[in-house]
């Protein structure tokens, strides 16, 4: 990869570093001190509210509850892995346990140990895209099996998950799943491609590869 591209990938990954931290110290404490304030006045005051204004006070704190939990799960996501002290594959195992709980036992991992043999911009793009691949599976595609596997030779990297969720017309996706566009990204920014074979009923096969340099 070049030096341009090297560059590029890691100005994006100090933005989304910019942002968590954003999330974490900004918008985290506000959503949590607003569920504690407002849990705090239901308790008080509940019995002496109108049923009615109850009920949405209720529901109000549900959302606000949800919204936090929203905020972790974009924290997982959003802050790069510390590389430098372990791999990349193990990186993606921890987020996706974060990420699907108990759900994360549905994922075989099958990867060569020479997949960790990259740079870290190629390693981080390997993360995104390996740990969206298995959210979309098991969060859109409702898989209860799906395989990640991965090699690495003299002429290209090539990362493949495979899930046996209910598939989808890749001709079709929607322009608000930003998921698949920002796999896409990932693969290109890094001088790889993104290949995506499914269809309704699945199965599905996301391939991520990268030539070696001549």
């Amino acid at each position: 990869m070049n030096a341009s591209l090297d560059q590029a990938a890691r100005v994006i990954e100090a933005e989304r570093a910019q942002i968590g931290h954003e999330i974490h110290d900004g918008v985290l404490p506000l959503l949590f001190a607003s569920s504690a304030s407002l849990s705090g006045l239901i308790e008080h005051f509940g019995d002496d509210l109108n049923p009615e204004v109850l009920k949405r006070l209720e529901q109000t704190l549900a959302w606000i509850d949800d919204a936090m939990q929203s905020g972790r799960r974009l924290l997982t996501e959003i802050y790069p892995p510390e590389l430098q002290r372990t791999s990349w594959s193990m990186a993606a195992v921890d987020a996706v346990e974060r990420l699907l709980g108990e759900h994360s036992e549905r994922v075989e991992w099958q990867l060569d140990p020479s997949v960790h043999e990259v740079s870290e911009p190629v390693a981080l793009a390997a993360y995104r895209i390996v740990v969206e691949a298995i959210r979309n599976a098991v969060g859109h595609g409702g898989a209860s099996e799906v395989v990640v596997s991965g090699m690495q030779d003299d002429n290209e990297l090539r990362l493949t998950v495979r899930d046996n969720g209910g598939g989808f017309d890749p001709d079709q996706i929607p322009s608000e799943r930003f998921g698949v566009r920002a796999m896409r990204g990932r693969a290109t920014l890094v001088g790889g491609s993104l290949k995506i074979e499914s269809a309704i009923g699945g199965p599905t096969r996301v391939t991520f590869t990268l030539p070696k340099n001549p």
